[in-house]
């Protein structure tokens, strides 16, 4: 019986939290403090002539102001090793979107700053915007980098078996192209960051981000400043979701505080961070599916073209889940899918939870509907007799370690769904849909700057108390909390002795990004491999204490003990002492990585479903019931797992029903949270019912899987299905608002 693991152990950072002393990045204050602020470009592309920063400078209070020329190192950085955004636009250059920074200004207060950004003359030659993939795409485009041909940011392909043969041996074929929508990661905190030049001569920067190695490879590239010179410091992230995963404003914060010399805060308006971070890549999905007439799936195949905006970024991670997600759960044995991320001039993106997957449920799973109603086909029945099967081994990269729960979760769904309610009135219909998904998480192989794996190092101090290093990011998904309770429950001592740091460059172990649901999988792993070697020494310098052999000790209810007699124990902190005094290593680092000639990404399974009521008359949609089911793996902390369920969930909501991010000519068109709207508690479904089973992980520590991003993934599929089913037409529009479903209704009716 495990003490701490399966317990909601309370959050090690609720406290400061609830109480209101957490110190996020734009609470901090710092002796001679002074204030930052980016001057962005006015055109989403423009040649930038000249810059005339003498008004600004001349304004009181004014300690420096940068431009491109000021800058030590090559002004470029960027990730996979495609350095190509700058710090700060030079003139000659072009602008590439409206977020990109022309210059920096470092005041003595925010007033000024603002005022001497202002203050700046910029002249720039105003040139045509490539406002969409397709636009991008045709030949005479300009091309928004020289060596990108046709505007491509990247290409990726996804074949299995033989897809012309599988369309040939098809009796019914549909297809459709489905338009997903840009959004936005609305945290509640915005980008920040203190940054300043310690009396040793290091840059030390503290902000809220996902990546603190990457950041400071990138202050190392853009800059030229030696990584033995620059440390980087998480502080408390009030939100992430992906959009912290970039570096944001830390290359400029770097800048500020190491050209002007003085410690500088920056904080970014909640309107210039709407515009300013990667959001998640709009994508057009053109899919085909082919079946046999008893519903059997015969082939797949499609196009995937992604808006990578003005860079490179994640698209190329973004786009190959994508193409390798459309698959889902079925056993579809002839594929052939085509990817490509394209550059333009509109807003830029990135990372965002489910890193790509959620467009390829929505594509997949609206696609089936239209399959089921081909065929004449219960929807449920027809991904019943599709289903991957026992054994079968998903054709898409992904590894096949987790046991295939897809039963289950279909009868669990079942129990919890319940019959369908009736309508309201005589002008509203009720729509019911199912979905499914195989949702994907990183176990580690991912390259950390050049080394494959994460680590994590484990202490245990002459007084029994432990502490943890380890390189991930607690974004509010509580992963300290977990760690602390692996460690307590591997050491078999109250979780209570053990404190967990993380997100320090010099202190904590390379660890890479917190993305893609990977730490508590990936760290877990570290951590027991940390307190595998540990455990080991104590045991060691025990036996020699209760002259027994270290094969007949164990650990167990804070102490060593004889696994036969445990009466005969030596307290865990006496242990400890004892191997301080003796000079014992007490301090170990677990690397973990998976091996090296199998895939990426570990898999899970989950499942949704939704009622909702639609008033034919009006276009409104009322949710009744939402379901979402997930196989979590062992659970380590249920309310932690289980918050994480409700946020994606809700997250989901938003992209399907509500979260319209419009851009025009690359300009925002949404600039502000009153114009771009979120779910709120009034938003919720009448029943919101989250449920999950639990199928052990065989390489997951304790059995765990990453789950942070999948409950996302079916949700919104689920409800724009549940609306094609009240109004008895096709919807293919994301997000969905009243209008497009009065225009559903009126299709309907003409047919």
């Amino acid at each position: 019986m495990m003490r701490h693991i399966g317990r909601s152990v309370e959050r090690a950072d609720a406290w400061g939290k609830v109480t209101g002393q957490t110190k996020y990045a734009g609470d901090l204050q710092l002796p001679r403090q002074h204030h930052g602020r980016i001057l962005f470009s006015a055109h989403p592309r423009a040649r930038l002539v000249a810059i005339d920063t003498a008004p600004a400078l001349a304004i009181p209070g004014v300690r420096k102001v940068i431009t491109a020329g000021d800058l030590p190192g090559s002004n470029r950085y960027g990730y996979n090793s495609v350095l190509h955004r700058p710090v700060l636009v030079p003139p000659g250059e072009e602008t590439r979107f409206v977020g990109d920074a022309i210059a920096l200004v470092v005041a003595e207060s925010e007033a000024i700053a603002r005022r001497a950004a202002k203050a700046i003359f910029v002249n720039y030659d105003p040139l045509p915007a490539v406002s969409s993939p397709r636009q991008a795409m045709l030949p005479d485009a300009p091309r928004i980098h020289a060596a990108a041909e046709g505007n491509c940011c990247c290409r990726r392909e996804f074949a299995h078996g033989d897809v012309a043969a599988g369309f040939r041996g098809a009796e019914v074929i549909v297809e459709q192209t489905y338009f997903t929508p840009r959004q936005e990661h609305a945290f509640l905190e915005t980008e920040a960051g203190v940054a300043f030049v310690d009396d040793t001569g290091v840059l030390q920067i503290l902000s809220c981000l996902q990546d603190p190695y990457g950041v400071a490879e990138d202050i190392h590239q853009a800059l030229g400043i030696p990584k033995s010179r620059i440390r980087v410091k998480v502080t408390p992230v009030g939100g992430g979701f992906g959009g912290k995963l970039d570096t944001t404003l830390q290359v400029h914060l770097a800048a500020m505080a190491w050209l002007s010399g003085v410690p500088v805060r920056l904080v970014l308006d909640r309107e210039d961070s709407l515009f300013f971070h990667a959001k998640r890549h709009p994508m057009e999905i053109r899919l085909r599916l082919g079946a046999r007439r008893d519903g059997t799936i015969q082939a797949m195949e499609g196009e995937v073209i992604a808006d990578a905006g003005p860079y490179s970024g994640r698209t190329f991670e973004v786009v190959g889940l994508t193409i390798s997600a459309l698959t889902g759960p079925y056993r579809i044995n002839n594929v052939g899918v085509v990817g490509l991320g394209i550059y333009t001039n509109n807003l830029d993106s990135g990372a965002f939870r489910g890193f790509g997957a959620p467009q390829a449920a929505i594509a997949r799973e609206l696609l089936i509907e239209k399959l089921a109603r081909a065929l004449d086909v219960e929807p449920v029945e027809l991904r019943r007799r599709n289903f991957l099967q026992p054994g079968d081994r998903p054709v898409s990269a992904m590894l096949g370690d987790s046991p295939n729960s897809l039963a289950e979760l279909d009868a669990r769904l079942q129990e919890l769904l319940g019959p369908k309610p009736p309508a309201s009135g005589p002008s509203k219909r009720v729509g019911r849909a199912i979905s499914f998904d195989m949702p994907v998480f990183d176990v580690g192989a991912i390259p950390v700057l050049g080394k494959s794996g994460v680590g994590a190092t484990v202490e245990i101090h002459s007084d029994g108390s432990v502490s943890t290093h380890a390189g991930g990011v607690e974004l509010g998904q509580g992963v300290a909390t977990v760690l602390a309770q692996i460690t307590a429950e591997d050491l078999a001592i109250d979780v209570n002795q053990v404190r967990v740091e993380l997100s320090d460059t010099w202190t904590c172990p390379r660890a890479g990004r917190t993305s893609a649901s990977r730490l508590t999988y990936v760290l877990g792993n570290a951590v027991l491999l940390a307190t595998g070697a540990l455990r080991a020494t104590l045991i060691a310098r025990a036996a020699e204490r209760l002259q027994a052999r270290p094969d007949q000790l164990v650990l167990r209810d804070g102490a060593v003990q004889l696994a036969e007699e445990p009466d005969r124990a030596i307290a865990f902190a006496e242990i400890a002492r004892t191997c301080s005094d003796r000079g014992d290593n007490l301090r170990e680092e677990g690397w973990y990585r998976y091996p090296e000639d199998r895939y990426i990404y570990g898999h899970t399974f989950m499942a949704a479903a939704a009622d909702v009521e639609v008033d034919l008359g009006t276009g409104d949609i009322r949710l009744l019931k939402l379901v979402n089911l997930l196989d979590m793996g062992k659970v380590i902390n249920p309310t932690l797992a289980a918050g994480q369920q409700y946020g994606a969930t809700v997250q989901g909501l938003g992209l399907g029903l509500m979260e319209s991010m419009t851009t025009k000519d690359g300009r925002l068109q949404t600039p502000t949270l009153a114009e771009y709207l979120i779910p709120t508690a009034l938003d919720l479904p009448e029943a919101l019912i989250l449920g999950s089973i639990e199928t052990p992980y065989p390489t997951g520590p304790y059995g765990a899987k990453g789950i942070g991003e999948a409950a996302l993934n079916c949700t919104t599929p689920t409800l724009l299905n549940a609306v094609a089913d009240a109004v008895g037409a096709e919807i293919c529009q994301v997000p969905l608002l009243q209008e497009h479903v009065l225009a559903a209704i009126m299709r309907h009716e003409d047919d």
